[in-house]
């Protein structure tokens, strides 16, 4: 029997690790159809933050990030199970074509025949390194259909702390001023659509900074698309907020 070494590295990696659900645990299923259904059941709809941060770009966002949805992003990006691309692709690229629709001049560009840059949300560099890959832009050339759509114009140019449990002030803090243009591609991107996505929305703080920093260096409109979005509580209503446009 020939050697197959992707199929047999496979097979190993299951024999020491049997195949779990990342959504509900369910044994024998990388991906169980219950949980796959949850990721993908719906529509994009537009979303907004409560409160919504001044400059946030319109957003088309999948689920709500929570349940299943929130185990399967998590164990994508943080556990290296890079098998789950392929789905969370499907529910992205399904938000890309929503924001563009919903925007005359994204539209206008793509119908005729113009470049729209699909930007990936810059990670931090000790982020990249300690994981070994980029998830959000390997997530966006995979959503995109056309890798030369895709641009990497956004970096860091000092560094942030991590997002997770700050408040929406504090991210907003944490963000602010920290995101440009890499050097040599303020040209390119001069009067050009862009769509900033990337895995999940909070707050919004890091979608209003790249969407800054996008319009600073001349870019045509910015609209933007993610995964999932986190749903908000309102201090007035005890009750989670939709995600919902409006």
């Amino acid at each position: 029997m020939p050697w197959r070494p992707g199929e047999d590295l496979r097979a190993l990696v299951e024999l020491v690790a049997p195949a779990q659900c990342p959504g509900c645990g369910r044994e024998g299923s990388r991906l169980c159809r219950w949980c796959a259904a949850e990721l993908g059941g719906g529509s994009p709809r537009l979303w907004r933050p409560t409160p919504c941060p001044a400059g946030f770009p319109p957003t088309w966002s999948g689920p709500a990030y929570d349940g299943a949805v929130r185990g399967i992003v998590v164990a994508w990006k943080e556990q290296d199970r890079v098998d789950l691309g392929p789905a969370l692709a499907v529910v992205l690229r399904a938000a890309l074509v929503a924001a563009i629709e919903a925007s005359p001049e994204h539209r206008e560009a793509v119908r005729s025949g113009r470049p729209v840059a699909v930007v990936p949300a810059p990670s931090a560099r000790a982020s990249t390194r300690s994981r070994g890959r980029s998830p959000v832009r390997e997530l966006a050339l995979r959503a995109s259909g056309s890798p030369r759509a895709v641009v990497g114009a956004l970096v860091l140019a000092r560094a942030v702390q991590d997002q997770a449990g700050l408040s929406a002030g504090a991210r907003a803090a944490n963000l602010g001023g920290a995101v440009r243009v890499r050097p040599g591609l303020g040209d390119a991107l001069e009067g050009v659509p862009c769509v900033v996505v990337d895995d999940v929305v909070t707050t919004g703080a890091t979608l209003v900074e790249c969407a800054r920093a996008l319009r600073a260096a001349g870019s045509g409109g910015v609209v933007a698309a993610t995964v999932a979005a986190t749903a908000r509580r309102d201090r007035t209503d005890p009750r989670v907020s939709p995600i919902a446009g409006g």
